[in-house]
């Protein structure tokens, strides 16, 4: 294997171990399991799953493992979607998750009745308009909780870097660029690059909610 390609695969496990981890530790520690959403812990731990069967699935056939970025989008705007709906307690915006809810659902739902073979594909208008909204979710709820409680501002930080960031690239449509030769980065590597810093980010909730709770 190129030399490249290990550094990709590099790059990415340490990804994958990160979220692994922050899985188990929100899920195993007493005081912050008790003190974070359900929703959330769950959201960590589906993740993780598909991300682990995503990366065995890779390693051993490449690019065999796209059909999971379904999976990972589908549950990650699902997870959010009601973590969101849960914090923000603005209760016109509330409507506004339920109804980007059912919509999403029923556009993600035609694009693949309309093109079966986008399963085995990325789905542009699955990843863009989910990252968005759920980018939108996020600022909503820093904004509107400036001056009142921090949980889940370290979260919504990460998440809306690394979600910009696949923003970018999906919407760019050079999903093949490299971005420069030495080192080798392209642009998987920009992208994971960006998910071990929202990983991180996962990592100060956890450590936040740990002290001040």
């Amino acid at each position: 294997m190129a030399t490249h390609l290990w550094l990709v695969l590099l790059i990415s496990a340490i990804g994958l171990f990160l979220l692994c981890r922050n899985a188990v530790l929100f899920s195993t520690n007493r005081k912050v399991k008790n003190n974070v959403s359900k929703v959330f812990i769950g959201y960590l731990i589906a993740l993780s799953v598909i991300e682990i069967f995503c990366h065995i699935i890779g390693f051993t056939k490449p690019n065999a493992n796209i059909f999971l970025s379904h999976l990972y989008f589908c549950f990650q705007f699902t997870f959010l979607s009601i973590l969101y709906y849960s914090l923000i307690t603005n209760k016109f915006f509330k409507k506004i998750i339920v109804l980007a809810a059912i919509l999403q659902t029923i556009a993600i739902s035609y694009t693949y009745i309309n093109e079966p073979e986008l399963f085995w594909d990325f789905n542009l208008y699955e990843i863009t308009s989910s990252s968005l909204l759920l980018i939108i979710y996020a600022l909503f709820f820093i904004f509107e909780n400036l001056d009142k409680k921090h949980q889940y501002f370290n979260f919504s930080i990460g998440l809306i870097l690394y979600l910009a960031c696949s923003l970018a690239i999906f919407s760019s449509g050079k999903l093949e660029l490299v971005l420069y030769e030495k080192p080798y980065i392209d642009i998987w590597v920009f992208n994971s690059i960006f998910y071990i810093i929202f990983q991180y980010f996962v990592y100060r909730e956890y450590v936040y909610v740990k002290k001040v709770k």
